[in-house]
């Protein structure tokens, strides 16, 4: 990767430059649990509040159960709090920023220790109408291929909202994986939001996905 600076913000920068190992990013997110609301705040994070009106959009019910995969400190959980949704669960790969999520208060479960490219072993198949997953698909966190196990944790006709950093679209092959899943009748897509705001130092991409019956 280039030693050019991807973020003004230093502790997000090196978080982008992970290389995607569960033990580093795991140590990384230990040390940074206390201070990741306000680095992200500072650098005009909207990722959270987007995809949960994105979801409120596709999906207004507020009854239904909503899993927040890699949740962190619980931002995405408050956004949608916010929005009236009350059967929300979280799960992240550092017990710390899990830990966080859950003193937010708006969770009805948030476990820690979560690999997401493990998710499935660790929940029942096809337990949300809802996955949202915001900021996990990020240069140096997860492969395209951790779609795959949120996909498995959806129910039949619900919905997935991503979101990817643009560079991380552009650097992985997150669309051909979306192509073979189109292709294979296993999703729908129902709104691709391109180039949309995400921080202050990059645009995002939001996906609403919905799962075949």
């Amino acid at each position: 990767m280039s030693d050019e600076k991807i973020s003004d913000n230093d502790a997000i920068d090196a978080a982008l430059r992970l290389d995607g190992d569960p033990e580093r990013v795991n140590a990384y997110y230990e040390e940074w649990a206390l201070n990741y609301n306000r680095d992200v705040a500072d650098a005009g994070y909207s990722g959270p509040a987007i995809a949960a009106r994105l979801l409120q959009q596709h999906r207004p019910d507020t009854a239904i159960e909503i899993l927040d995969a890699g949740c962190g400190t619980g931002l995405a959980g408050l956004a949608l709090h916010g929005l009236g949704y009350r059967q929300l669960d979280g799960f992240d790969l550092s017990a710390s920023m899990a830990a966080e999520a859950r003193a937010a208060g708006c969770y009805r479960e948030v476990r820690g220790d979560i690999d997401i490219m493990r998710a499935s072993h660790n929940y029942a198949g096809s337990a949300w109408d809802a996955v949202l997953s915001v900021g996990v698909f990020t240069l140096g966190h997860v492969p395209p291929e951790a779609l795959l196990e949120l996909l498995r944790l959806t129910r039949d006709g619900g919905v997935l909202v991503l979101s990817t950093r643009t560079q991380y679209y552009e650097q992985t092959d997150f669309q051909q994986l979306v192509d073979d899943l189109l292709d294979a009748g296993r999703v729908e897509i129902l709104q691709v939001l391109k180039d949309a705001a995400y921080n202050h130092d990059g645009d995002g991409h939001y996906w609403v996905l919905q799962k075949s019956a």
